[in-house]
């Protein structure tokens, strides 16, 4: 940050300052030169194109949506309906802040900007770019191209409130911004400590579970229709809840449309002044939360020094055995036990098996879905361990120097992250299996033979992916912060085609002994290809130790760097 500092005692201080100015610019220098030097590097060039395939993913993902938003603000607004402005921005409002919270592989981007605060960087500069820098999260961009779209679908339909309509929309995208980057922000606090991470675990479980027991309420139908909601319940809405949801920033932003068209521009404005105090509540949640980090706070269970002088006692080792192998899946065990968003990402893949475990019940799909249930819920046990799989020296820091130090040869030490990743998808396994058991029945022996043949070639398959990853395309994970780090965009797009291409292979081969009627032909089919899975994972397993010591200086770069 050459040349940012005040020059005199004289200096203003602000984010709008000359000396915020003069350090936005060196910012953005800084990030250019960095984008790119990086593009010299492979690793750099697969980055950016990761980033561009990741780009246009999410684009064909939000068109779409955004079409029928567009159209439905179009007719919505041309025959002045009341109920339009609202169900499309409640959508728009809980789809932004699910993939923001729920989705933190995918959307949490939350950026890492303490490094500035050892700079002389104002609080409110500091603010200013940790807003910015969330504008790159995929929810984000997502949510504002759709409330472009609502905002052109009624401008088109009534030119006259476009001056109006533009305002309201900014101000609840502004709105949805704050509350999305301070979500996320008191997420990570309330998981970097022990007591409250399992009681928003038990929480957010048990919202999960709360869902699912509402499945059978639903489903009454019988007619085909998704949760069986027919298509004119909508229009016949009870009062109350309508009165209810006009006091959400949603119903507020909604109803000030309304009465903009309906020509009541003071009430109106009411209601856009009360969104306005919505935006002040989550600014200050938001300000309140950054005001504790920028002042030093460390997000860790590390306790505090005592002053008294006390003997060193040691605590119990996690396993009875010794080794070095046992030694590296007790570290990883401790580094797991203290890592809220670690722990998050476990949890996810369950909630996700029990929300959707009842979606297009009664549906033509429906029995397909119940008989192969099974293996489909075994895709989710992947999902929660990619990260760890994948990338799994970049938790390890500056320790990884210790590593190279060691005689413990390198292999050794894969090879117990890959038991200690074992015995986690062995129980998360087990749990959604339970939840499957429990949902829909035993499946039929031979579903259950063809998914096991699977497990023993998906298992090898991803550990094989994941070592080669975690080598050539490492990225320093923080333990404590729920983001995407540096580097993260390239692993994480092949780890998840690595996903796809295996779930691909099982389809590939289950599917057409199904449509056949002979589905214990899938069996003899996946256990050859397990047995050309382990014989990959053992010879890159043979190979990691020259792997490693071609790429110890990059290895050291990527993961011992903070920033």
């Amino acid at each position: 940050m050459a040349g940012v500092a005040p020059r005199n005692s004289a200096s203003r201080w602000g984010f709008l300052s000359p000396l915020a100015r003069r350090q936005y610019a060196a910012l953005a220098w800084i990030q250019t030169r960095i984008f790119l030097n990086g593009l010299r590097t492979r690793r750099g060039s697969v980055e950016l194109g990761a980033r561009i395939l990741t780009f246009f993913v999410f684009s064909a993902i939000a068109i779409g949506p955004s079409i029928g938003l567009g159209i439905g603000a179009y007719f919505g607004a041309s025959h002045g309906l009341r109920l339009a402005p609202a169900v499309l921005l409640w959508v728009l409002f809980l789809a932004w802040q699910f993939f923001a919270a729920l989705a933190p592989a995918l959307a949490g981007q939350n950026p890492e900007l303490s490094h500035l605060l050892r700079y002389p960087v104002s609080f409110g500069t500091w603010l200013v770019l940790f807003l910015v820098y969330g504008l790159a999260a995929p929810s984000t961009l997502i949510g504002l191209l759709w409330a472009t779209a609502i905002g052109v679908g009624i401008s088109v339909a009534r030119p006259d409130l476009f001056v109006w309509t533009a305002l309201t929309l900014a101000l609840f995208v502004f709105f949805n911004l704050l509350l999305s980057r301070t979500i996320l922000a008191w997420i990570e606090r309330w998981l970097a400590q022990r007591r409250t991470r399992e009681i928003v675990t038990a929480i957010f479980l048990f919202l999960a579970l709360g869902v699912q027991a509402l499945n059978p309420a639903f489903h009454q139908s019988g007619h085909g229709q998704f949760y069986g909601i027919g298509r004119q319940k909508p229009l016949h809405l009870p009062s109350r809840v309508w009165n209810v949801q006009r006091v959400f920033p949603p119903g507020l932003a909604a109803d000030s449309i309304f009465q903009a068209m309906q020509h009541h521009p003071l009430k109106g404005a009411e209601d856009m002044g009360w969104l306005g105090v919505y935006v002040l509540g989550a600014g200050g949640l938001l300000v309140l939360r950054l005001r504790s980090e920028s002042r030093g706070e460390n997000l860790s269970e590390a306790p505090r020094r005592s002053t008294k002088a006390r003997a060193k006692v040691r605590s119990p080792a996690l396993l009875d055995f010794s080794g070095p192998i046992a030694a590296v899946i007790e570290k990883d065990l401790r580094y797991l036990l203290r890592s809220g968003p670690m722990l998050y990402n476990l949890a996810a893949p369950l909630v996700m098996v029990v929300v959707f475990g009842g979606a297009m019940r009664g549906s033509k799909v429906s029995s397909i879905r119940l008989e192969y249930a099974l293996p489909i819920g075994m895709v989710w046990a992947f999902l929660g361990l990619t990260r760890l799989i994948c990338n799994n020296l970049g938790a390890e820091g500056d320790g990884i120097q210790f590593f190279f130090l060691s005689p413990t040869p390198m292999r050794t030490v894969i090879l117990g992250k890959n038991f200690f990743h074992l015995v986690l998808f062995l129980l998360e396994a087990t749990l959604i299996s339970a939840l499957v058991i429990f949902r829909f029945g035993v499946p039929g022996p031979s579903i259950v033979a063809a998914t096991l043949a699977w497990l023993l070639f998906a298992v090898p398959a991803n550990f094989a992916a994941g070592n080669l990853l975690s080598i050539n395309m490492p990225y320093r994970v923080n333990m404590a912060r729920i983001r995407r780090e540096t580097g993260a965009v390239g692993n994480g797009l092949l780890s998840m085609l690595t996903q796809f291409g295996i779930l691909a292979v099982g389809a590939a081969v289950l599917a057409p002994c199904g449509l056949l009627g002979h589905n214990w032909w899938a069996t003899p089919i996946l256990l050859a290809f397990a047995v050309v899975a382990l014989f990959v994972y053992l010879r890159v397993l043979g190979n990691v130790d020259r792997m490693v010591q071609s790429r110890m200086e990059s290895l050291t770069l990527e993961i011992m760097k903070t920033s």
